[in-house]
Parts: structure tokens; C-alpha cells; sequence
């Protein structure tokens, strides 16, 4: 019973194995399946013609000697005509490979029945012991055989269905009548049957490995367009990134100096007319330092939404930069029609900026150019509106500037300053000079404020004003103050104990973390005490970052030096800063001091200044005092100390030192 299993087993597996058509589960199988149903579907309609035509052949040839056992054909002969007919009309359609596998299991059975009814009527013909019927029948049987089995080699499972089951029973059948032709031929035919089959088997390999390496190949191909897709939205993505700012999601400045350099390019292609402006915030680093870069953060984002609504279709807005934007104007034919362009973006922050709960108001400045693309240089037009952005922040906030040639002769000589300044020994040309400061009460010299002064052979005198702001901007403020401090600390060595050194400090230093210790190893270097220096500082120096500003200045009132408030009555916050920091001076901004033997506003604005400082115990110190009347009125006033030309022009060192040395009274009576 066990050997009997074994051997129903190892049938049954072989009859399973030889009843597989495929599987439609990995790539490789479904594209087998496929490949397969697309060459059945064209041989199959030529293995039945094959079929039909040897039947037909068969069915002449021993119609006469048979006409009683030809009854059974005639059904094989309609079935296999309504096959043709049906797989003549399956030529063109497509069919997913789950239904291959139904068709395929189909086309097993129909060529199962056709060779074994085929076999079975060859048997009984054979059975006639007609000669004649039986050599047709092997001729015409084999040769069909043959032929379903060369059509149907790229589904072996059916290709060895007509050679197993037709053609090796017939040929065996026809050795059966014991004849040595008839045994010889069929032992040939079988032989051949055999080797055909084999045959078959190799050529189902090769179909099979060529399917294989096909699909590997579009595999191979899916996944390069596949990687190729990836790279593709990977370097869009990467160019997205590259060219936007990823605070606004507007172009950033790559993308708009590109985007002008794409504008050249296409000058003889277009007639319309361009201009370039360039924004700046006013007052935005206080607020970002103050509040914190959240709020900064959503500022600039709003900014950003509110410049884009502001600006036509075609017109584009870039962020370049930190509190910095730019605008590409298209169809801007006039000066005229950019200024009220300019207009409309400044008009975009008339409204507050809220943040939670809380309101910013913010302005900006504007500087802008327009373009001839016929001599269009992108960096050259950037310069122009930075240079025109440069002009109207030197005239306030909220201010527009077009460019024009004055304003290029401007920043050449910004320029040329810059150029001097990095000269070699190009800050020797700096030099100090010390203005006198007097008690007003009793004409006293209290104090020197030293001044930077540059007279150049080829630019002329440069002021201050001009060349401090080029060198905080190309970072060599620092090392001009050092120089100018040394020289100012070694000057007081040879002042009265009782004479003070006023000295100014920028915003940049101010904002550095060691200044109050840098300028205290000064002080030690030079053997002078702290006490004997003033420093003086603007609203603008503490707007840059107050909290280290404070806590500079703090650390230098430890040491004993006085604090001093420049320029008040000139800005809109030095009162909230009386508040945050103990001055012991303010120095009243000149344009006050000018008007007051004028104005009444500016006489009454004076009266409430001082009345704040003695309130605070705060001495004032009015600077440009020019006239006698200015003098007689601060005097009666009870201000405490001025300068100005008539108390006293900037002296060298030596005339400062001599007027200190002697301390001469002011002869004019007040």
C-alpha cells in the first residue's frame, strides 16, 4: 500500500506539474503569462488550419474505403472550426494575466480532447486492416502532431499534449501490426516523437529566459525612469530651495539677480520698460531684538504677503536679505509713473502689524532706478537703487529716493572713502581734535570733547558723518576708534585732574560684548582714571541692541565714568530710555538749540527739557551755541554746560593742551 501511494503521489505531482500554464504573482511570471498569450494568439488560429487541412486531407484520402467511421470526425472537424473562428476574433485584444490563466487552462483541454480523439479515431481506423487507411492515418496524424506541437512550443505544457497523446500512440499502434516496415517506421516515429519533445523543452527554456531577461531589462528600465523622475523632482525641489527664501516663500536674491540677468538676455525680444527698487525696514533690529526672532520671523513673513499684494501681475518682490527687499517693476515708462509705484508699496505699511495681541508699525525706505535694457548691466543697477535706498535712509524714515547722476557722484566718493580707509596707514590720516565744553554759570572749562577730522588732498574734508558710517560698514570702526581713543587717552595726561575727556561711541561698539572691558584696558594702558571720561552715546547706538549696550555702559559707570545722552529732543524714544538707564548728562541735539531765540515751541521745548533733567538730577549740556543771545538764554535757564563755535572752535593737541593747562575764563559776560 505505501509503494502504491508513493507511485499515486509521484503521478500525481507529475500530472500537476504538467498541468501548470504559469502564475500571475511576480513580474516575471505575469510577463511570462503575457508573452506567452501573445504568440498563442497568433499561432493558434495556424495550429487549427494545420489540424483542418490534414483532417480534410485524411478525410479525401480514405473517404471511399470508409464513409461508415467517419462519423466521429465530423464532430472534431466542427469543434475545431468553432476554435479557429473564435481565436480569429481573440487576435486583437488585450487581457489582463489572471484571465490568461483561465484561456490557457482552456487551451490545455481543447488540445487534450482534439489528440486524444484524434488518437482514439486513429486507433479504430486502424482496426479496418485497411493498409492503405492505416499509412494516412500515421502520415496525416504525425504530421499534425508535429505541427500543434511546433505552434504551441511557447506553452510546453500544452506543445507535448499532441506528441504524447497522438502522436506516440498512433506511431505505437502502428508497430503493433507486427510488420517490419510498419515497426521500423513507427519505432522512427517515435524516436523522433521523443527528440521533438526534448525540442520543446529546450525551446520552452529559452522562451522562458528570454521573458525573463526582457523583463528584467524593463524592470531595470522602470527603475532608471523611476530614478530619473526622482532625480528630476529632487533637482526641482533643490532648485525650488536654491532659489527661494525659505522665511517669505518669495524669490530670493539668486533668483532676482538671475532673474535680471534672464531680462538681458531677452532685451531684443521685448519693448517694455523696467525699474528696480530696493526696501529696507526702518527700525526692524529693535524689534527683532527686543521681542524676539518669532516675532521678527512672522514681521518679515507679513511684509513679504503684504509687498506681493501691493505689486501688479507682472511685477516681481524678492527678499534679499534680511530686513531687505527688492522689486522688478515691468512696464514702468516714466519716473512719474515708478514714484507712485513707490508710493503704493510704502502705503503697505501704513497699516500696524499685529503679532498675537500685540501691534508693530513699521515704515521703509526706498530706493530705486530705472532700466535701459539697450545698456542694461544688473550689478551696475543694483548699485544705483542701493545707492538711491542709501540717499533716503540718510533723509529718514519712510523716505523714497530715485537715482540719479548727483546721487552716483555720492557713492563714488563713498567709495573713494572706503578705498582710503583700507589704504595702508589710510587711518593715520584721521586725526582728534578737542572741542571745549564750559560751566555756563561761571565760564569754567569742564571738559574736551574730542572729534574725529580728515581733510584729504584729493576729496577734500570729510566729515564724520560721512566716513564713520562707510566704516562701520566695511567693520573698521573699531580700529579707527582705538587709534582715535589712544591718542585722545594720551592727551589727558596733560590736562588738569579736574579737566574731563568727552568721547563719542558708535553703535557698533556698543554691541560688542567686551566693549566696556576693551576700553577699560585703555584706560589702564594709558594710567587713566575712568572717572575723567564721558562717554556719549545716541538713541541710535542703544536701538542696535540696548541689552548690551546697557550692559556696556553699566559696567564703565561702575568704574566711575559719566554717561552721557547725545542728541536729545532729536528722536522719538530717548524719554522711555531715561527710564531703562541713569544718564548723567543729556546733551541737547543742536536743531533745538538753533531755533530757541526764534520759536516759541522750540523756547518752551527747552524749558520742559531742563525742568525733566532737574527732576532727574541730570545736568544738560546744549551743543552749536553760536550767538550771544543763544548763550544769555541757556544761561538764564540755568543749563549747565555748552560748546559751540562761539565758546570755542575744535583745537589740535597742543592748542587744547595750552587752553587747558591755563584755564582761561570765557572774558564775554553772559
Amino acid at each position: 500500500m505505501t509503494i502504491l501511494r508513493q507511485i499515486g503521489a509521484h503521478w500525481t505531482s507529475w500530472f500537476k506539474q504538467y498541468l501548470e500554464v504559469g502564475e500571475a504573482v511576480t513580474p516575471e511570471g505575469r510577463a511570462l503569462l503575457v508573452e506567452r498569450y501573445n504568440e498563442l494568439r497568433q499561432q493558434i488560429p495556424l495550429i487549427y488550419a494545420t489540424a483542418i487541412a490534414n483532417f480534410l486531407g485524411f478525410y479525401i484520402a480514405t473517404s471511399e474505403a470508409f464513409n461508415g467511421s467517419f462519423w466521429p470526425a465530423h464532430i472534431i472537424f466542427v469543434f475545431m472550426l468553432v476554435r479557429f473562428i473564435y481565436w480569429m476574433n481573440e487576435h486583437d485584444k488585450d487581457i489582463e494575466p489572471e484571465q490568461i490563466i483561465k484561456k490557457l487552462y482552456v487551451v490545455q483541454a481543447v488540445v487534450l480532447f482534439v489528440s486524444v480523439s484524434f488518437s482514439v479515431w486513429g486507433i479504430i481506423i486502424f482496426g479496418q486492416e485497411d493498409a492503405t487507411a492505416q499509412n494516412y492515418m500515421i502520415l496525416y496524424g504525425e504530421l499534425g502532431a508535429i505541427g500543434c506541437a511546433y505552434g504551441l512550443s511557447s506553452f510546453p505544457n500544452a506543445a507535448r499534449l499532441p506528441l504524447m497523446f497522438m502522436a506516440m500512440p498512433l506511431a505505437a499502434r502502428f508497430m503493433m501490426t507486427l510488420e517490419p516496415a510498419h515497426v521500423g517506421i513507427g519505432g522512427s516515429l517515435i524516436i523522433m516523437t521523443l527528440l521533438i519533445l526534448r525540442l520543446v523543452d529546450v525551446r520552452a527554456t529559452g522562451f522562458s529566459a528570454l521573458v525573463r531577461t526582457r523583463t528584467e531589462i524593463t524592470m531595470e528600465r522602470a527603475r532608471a525612469v523611476q530614478a530619473e523622475t526622482r532625480a528630476l523632482s529632487e533637482q526641482a525641489r533643490v532648485q525650488v530651495i536654491a532659489y527661494s527664501d525659505y522665511l517669505t516663500e518669495l524669490p530670493n536674491r539668486r533668483a532676482f539677480i538671475d532673474g535680471l540677468a534672464g531680462l538681458k538676455a531677452a532685451k531684443d525680444k521685448t519693448q517694455q520698460s523696467y525699474a528696480i527698487a530696493l526696501l529696507d525696514l526702518d527700525g526692524f533690529k529693535p524689534v527683532n531684538d527686543t521681542c524676539g526672532h518669532a516675532v521678527g520671523d512672522d514681521i518679515l513673513k507679513r511684509v513679504g504677503m503684504r509687498l506681493k499684494n501691493a505689486i501688479a501681475a507682472d511685477d516681481v518682490v524678492a527678499r534679499m536679505g534680511g530686513d531687505e527687499f527688492a522689486v522688478l517693476f515691468a512696464n514702468c515708462a516714466s519716473q512719474d509713473n515708478l514714484m507712485q509705484r513707490l508710493k503704493a508699496l510704502r502705503a503697505a505699511f501704513d497699516a500696524p502689524f499685529l503679532h498675537e495681541d500685540r501691534q508693530f508699525r513699521m515704515s521703509a525706505c526706498l530706493g530705486a532706478t530705472m532700466i535701459d535694457l539697450q545698456d542694461f548691466d544688473p550689478s551696475l543697477a543694483i548699485i544705483r537703487s542701493d545707492t538711491a535706498l542709501y540717499e533716503a535712509k540718510h533723509r529718514g524714515p519712510g523716505e523714497i529716493s530715485l537715482f540719479s547722476p548727483t546721487l552716483e557722484d555720492a557713492r563714488r566718493r563713498r567709495a573713494a572713502i572706503a578705498t582710503e580707509l583700507r589704504m595702508p596707514h589710510g587711518l593715520d590720516k584721521i586725526e582728534v581734535v578737542y572741542q571745549p565744553i564750559y560751566e555756563l554759570s561761571n565760564m569754567r572749562l569742564a571738559s574736551f570733547e574730542a572729534l574725529a577730522r580728515w581733510t584729504d588732498h584729493r576729496l577734500g574734508v570729510i566729515s564724520p558723518s560721512e566716513f564713520v558710517p562707510i566704516a562701520e560698514q566695511t567693520n573698521m570702526i573699531e580700529e579707527i576708534s582705538d587709534k582715535l581713543l589712544a591718542e585722545a587717552f594720551e592727551q589727558v595726561r596733560y590736562w588738569p585732574e579736574e579737566t574731563r575727556l568727552s568721547v563719542n561711541l558708535s553703535a557698533v561698539q556698543l554691541r560688542s560684548i567686551i566693549c566696556a572691558d576693551h576700553i577699560l584696558a585703555l584706560t589702564a594702558k594709558h594710567n587713566i582714571d575712568p572717572a575723567r571720561i564721558k562717554f556719549e552715546v545716541t538713541e541710535t547706538a542703544l536701538l542696535s541692541d540696548f541689552d548690551t549696550a546697557r550692559a556696556n555702559l553699566e559696567k564703565l559707570k561702575a568704574r566711575g565714568a559719566h554717561i552721557v545722552l547725545d542728541d536729545f529732543g532729536a528722536g522719538f524714544a530717548s524719554i522711555g530710555y531715561l527710564r531703562e538707564l541713569h544718564f548723567d548728562a543729556l546733551k541737547l541735539d543742536g536743531s533745538l538749540i538753533e531755533s530757541i531765540t526764534d520759536s516759541p515751541e522750540s523756547l518752551r521745548l527747552l524749558k520742559g527739557i531742563l525742568n525733566l533733567s532737574a527732576s532727574l538730577h541730570t545736568t544738560c549740556i546744549a551743543e552749536h551755541i553760536e550767538t550771544e543771545a543763544q548763550l544769555r538764554l541757556l544761561s538764564r535757564l540755568n543749563c549747565h554746560s555748552g560748546q559751540g563755535f562761539l565758546l570755542g572752535r575744535p583745537l589740535c593737541a597742543e592748542d587744547a593742551r595750552a587752553l587747558a593747562v591755563f584755564t582761561p575764563q570765557y572774558r564775554k559776560k553772559a
